[in-house]
């Protein structure tokens, strides 16, 4: 085998052992939220009487999946360490805080903050107290999939 042949082969295994939890999971249950029932988050009152203001109503629901995560019993994982909710929401909220005009919509602060690592570029992941570990990423659109039909029923 060749020097560049065996380099690629190399990265590709290097990459397929670090996203190893990524590529072979089960795909993300549609049912699988960060908090058992939605009334729990305390930002779900305040979107759900600020329907009008778009943008206003964007910050309250990323406010309300940073809670949410905060709340979670889930295990979450950033760069192959553990983290409760409570610290995982802390380091969501910081890199929030730093991401200014590049969040502008919660899609954005989910594919842009809280869906990966900066340093190593590794998705961030959740692991149930089953033992299966899933995105953050998926699990975050779930919720935040639950939160907006939630407040289509309330108009």
């Amino acid at each position: 085998m060749n020097r560049n042949a065996c380099y690629f082969v190399c990265v590709l295994g290097s990459m397929l052992l670090i996203n190893t939890p990524v590529l072979f999971a089960e795909k993300t249950p549609s049912n699988l939220f960060l908090i058992s029932n939605i009334h729990d988050n305390s930002f779900y009152g305040i979107a759900s009487s600020n329907k009008d203001d778009k943008v206003y109503l964007e910050r309250i629901k990323i406010r309300y999946l940073i809670e949410a995560v905060q709340k979670s019993s889930l295990t979450f994982i950033r760069n192959n360490k553990t983290y409760k909710g409570a610290e995982a929401a802390a380091h969501l909220s910081w890199k929030y805080s730093f991401a200014g005009k590049r969040v502008q919509t919660t899609h954005d602060f989910i594919e842009r903050v809280a869906s990966q690592s900066i340093q190593t570029g590794s998705s961030y992941l959740a692991r149930t107290p089953e033992g299966k570990t899933y995105p953050l990423r998926d699990i975050l659109y779930n919720e935040l999939e639950r939160l907006e039909q939630f407040l289509a029923l309330k108009k």
